[in-house]
């Protein structure tokens, strides 16, 4: 065994075990690392435990001996120090010339076991830090049903098996969930699988999907998409103006007629994103710059707005000065689209349209009409901005704003 504080060392490569207080966990602790150093070049592997920096003695690089766990963790500590010095002394014996990322990768094998829940809380605050506030709620809510399934406070990645995941379907089903639900707990399930091997706490090897088909999980929804004609019912469908029932039909209308705005985008756009008759905005789902030329309806409805709040930055009157927080922003907009969607069955019945009306019909009704307009398959999927569509992405890497401007022109 190891003496505290020992650092490992085989000619240009040492292994030490420091508190890596660069990083704080949502427990306010910062997890205990192995630092690999070859050539002159740092890599850090986590033990899969962490401690508060108050109970860490910084000169020793072990825990404090008022630390509650500390033997455990002195074991741990010098196990998983044996075990790298091990790897790293393998490829010193049996290979000359390697990489860091040879040491890193190797040793990483014999350091698997992490508590998911931990890593999990991880991915939620690093999400809340990007202010992806929906993106964490996802995470959070999948870290909820995991708990909830296996009734216990430790889960590790070595335990999630394909007999797992299918024990884990099973418990969906008896609850009655939807199937698309079930997809949707699944992968992200699986994401956290795929960032947890390349963060080194799994390996390619106890990847339990490859043996488990989320595919067969069915994605399909009910159709949400109306006929052109039923569009051209809302448009002419005559509301008084400077009502919230009236604001409901121009949020509608607007994304319909700028390629399906996602309602949260279209909620935080500015005057600033309109240059020359034109949409310019990045979408906050995937980051993915859009640049859409605005066709008249739209423009009729830009030109309604700036005269309502022509000192407001915002151009739809959903989000003000008064929400300068990422939480505030989120908490309007989701009271704002409940709103909106109840005031779009109203619009619906008035209209004479037989469909469950939401914001969401907007973008699904742009792709479908474009479709039966004769638009391919592939201008759609660049217009919404598809991953799904890998193919089409990897085949294009972008249309030219004139080509969906003139698909664009099939909604009119």
């Amino acid at each position: 065994m190891f003496k505290p504080g020992f650092e490992t060392m085989n000619n240009n490569s040492s292994i030490k075990v420091i508190l890596f207080t660069s990083k704080v966990l949502k427990n306010g602790e910062s997890p205990i690392m192995l630092r690999v150093i070859k050539d002159r070049k740092s890599k850090y592997i986590s033990i899969g435990h962490s401690c508060l920096l108050k109970l860490w003695d910084v000169r020793s690089q072990r825990p404090k001996n008022s630390h509650p766990n500390k033997r455990m963790l002195d074991i741990l500590i010098e196990t998983k120090l044996n075990e790298a010095q091990k790897s790293l002394l393998d490829l010193e014996i049996n290979q000359q010339n390697f990489t860091i990322e040879t040491v890193t990768q190797k040793i990483r094998k014999t350091n698997v076991n992490i508590n998911v829940y931990e890593f999990i809380d991880g991915i939620v605050t690093q999400k809340k830090k990007e202010n992806k506030l929906g993106n964490a709620a996802v995470y959070k809510q999948t870290r909820t049903m995991l708990h909830n399934f296996t009734k216990k406070d430790e889960l590790y990645f070595t335990d999630i098996t394909a007999s797992f995941l299918n024990k884990y379907e099973s418990f969906f089903r008896m609850k009655g969930t939807k199937e698309i639900s079930i997809s949707q707990y699944m992968r992200t399930l699986r994401a956290i699988y795929n960032l947890a091997i390349i963060e080194g706490y799994s390996t390619k090897d106890l990847y339990p999907f490859k043996d488990y088909n989320i595919s067969k999980l069915s994605t399909k929804t009910v159709k949400r998409a109306i006929s052109k004609e039923d569009i051209g019912k809302i448009i002419k469908l005559k509301l008084d103006s400077d009502t919230r029932l009236s604001d409901s039909k121009n949020y509608f209308v607007f994304s319909y007629f700028t390629m399906g705005t996602n309602f949260t985008d279209l909620a935080m756009l500015k005057w600033s994103n309109i240059k020359n008759d034109r949409l310019k905005y990045i979408r906050a789902k995937t980051n993915k710059p859009y640049d859409v030329g605005l066709l008249p309806p739209a423009l009729e409805i830009l030109k309604y707005y700036k005269k309502q709040n022509n000192s407001s930055e915002y151009i739809f009157p959903i989000l003000s000065e008064f929400h300068d927080s990422a939480l505030r922003v989120k908490n309007r907009i989701h009271k704002v689209i409940k709103q909106t969607n109840d005031d779009l069955k109203e619009i619906a019945l008035r209209a004479k349209i037989d469909v469950n009306l939401t914001t969401y019909v907007a973008r699904h009704t742009y792709a479908t009409v474009l479709k039966h307009s004769g638009v391919s398959t592939s201008v759609i999927s660049e217009a919404l901005g598809h991953d799904s569509e890998k193919t089409t992405q990897i085949y294009l890497d972008s249309f030219q704003n004139d080509v969906l401007d003139e698909a664009n022109k099939n909604l009119l």
